[in-house]
């Protein structure tokens, strides 16, 4: 199938009070985790990087799985299939309906023979692929069946070889892992667009999912509009120890500590042991009137922290980048794994009115 689009940098920065460069957060893709700490594998992602970035309409894409995203993760649900599987889409088709070169069509770029095994019409004219929910539900259909007939054949269940038996076609993705006697996407030996494809679909959810922490190694705010012209491709050097596992952890409150507010605030460092999260009571500090893309944003604790080895006081401030995006500014305080939130609706990210001083939020921290 067709693919098109996308990608984003793996290079994060670690800071607090002093910055020094660390390495990726833990990357996920429908529960597997992605080597990331494979130099290969990192420095293929950011090939990628390099060359679609300036290629990619952010905003636009932004706009459009806004309205296909909820549509497309309720059949997903549906089916049982992972949530993850939602950004085939993008790499596919960027939710246009198109026509490809081998025929491939709609937003899920089916191919005739695959709509036709699914009960799709593909007559000129008439072509069930162009429609959202015959296409969505075919497509659903097929991810599913060649998840069942990779674990059947092989033993082994993976979201992973699905997305490429997707791509390529289960037959030949079969073939692949029989005469290489590997079932390790990253390391089979694939023509360049399927070598390609999971990564691709790696980096478009990262990009959407955590993009406070790639963007100011864009040096600007992707998910506005700005020229490819205007991008910075020095920033994309590339070193592979960039990419190596840290450990985030923060130490939940032992009762020990008291101030004037915690006993009325609702996030009390309290720890999901189930989601592996720690959330941790905060406010945001200062005025921001005139705030733009990429200013900093002063976040005050309310809970001892312990992380990467150093201890963080409770009443120390953070300083983070801030970003719009969906009207709203999302803030990379530095810490991988580190996300903030809106204490009333949970959410990531601060309403531009409640980007205030004083102003209750909460720091949502995944524990590897």
């Amino acid at each position: 199938m067709k693919s098109k689009l996308l990608s984003l940098t793996f290079m994060l920065t670690f800071c607090l009070a002093i910055y020094y460069r660390a390495s990726a957060h833990e990357i996920m893709f429908c529960g597997e985790k992605i080597p990331i700490d494979n130099n290969f594998v990192a420095q293929t992602l950011m090939s990628i990087i390099r060359k679609e970035i300036p290629n990619a309409n952010m905003p636009e894409l932004h706009k459009r799985a806004d309205l296909y995203f909820p549509y497309i993760e309720s059949f997903l649900e549906q089916h049982g299939l992972p949530d993850d599987l939602k950004y085939i889409p993008i790499v596919e088709s960027g939710f246009e309906n198109e026509t490809s070169s081998v025929d491939a069509e709609g937003i899920w770029q089916l191919m005739p023979s695959t709509a036709t095994d699914r009960g799709l019409l593909t007559k000129p004219g008439n072509d069930d692929r162009d429609d959202l929910k015959k296409s969505t539900e075919a497509a659903c259909k097929t991810l599913r069946l060649y998840y069942s007939e990779i674990k059947k054949q092989f033993g082994i269940s993976s979201w992973i070889l699905t997305a490429a038996a997707f791509d390529l076609g289960p037959g030949r993705i079969f073939q692949v892992i029989k005469t290489q006697r590997t079932t390790n996407y990253f390391s089979m030996d694939l023509n360049n667009e399927t070598a390609l494809y999971v990564y691709k679909i790696i980096a478009v959810k990262e990009l959407f999912e955590s993009p406070e922490f790639y963007m100011k190694d864009f040096g600007y705010n992707i998910f506005n509009n700005v020229s490819s012209s205007e991008i910075n491709q020095q920033s994309f050097d590339f070193n592979p120890g960039l990419f190596k596992s840290v450990s985030v952890n923060i130490n939940p409150d032992d009762g020990k500590h008291t101030d004037s507010i915690s006993k009325d605030y609702p996030i009390r460092n309290n720890y999901d042991a189930n989601a592996h999260f720690v959330y941790v009571a905060a406010i945001i500090t200062g005025t921001y009137k005139n705030f733009a893309d990429g200013d900093n944003v002063k976040i005050k604790l309310y809970n001892d922290l312990t992380v990467n080895g150093s201890f963080i006081r409770k009443g120390n401030t953070l300083l983070g980048t801030g970003w719009f995006i969906d009207n709203r500014i999302v803030i990379d305080v530095g810490f991988i794994d580190v996300t903030v939130h809106q204490l009333d609706d949970g959410k990531k990210g601060i309403d531009t009115i409640n980007l205030k001083n004083n102003q209750p939020i909460f720091l949502k921290v995944q524990i590897n």
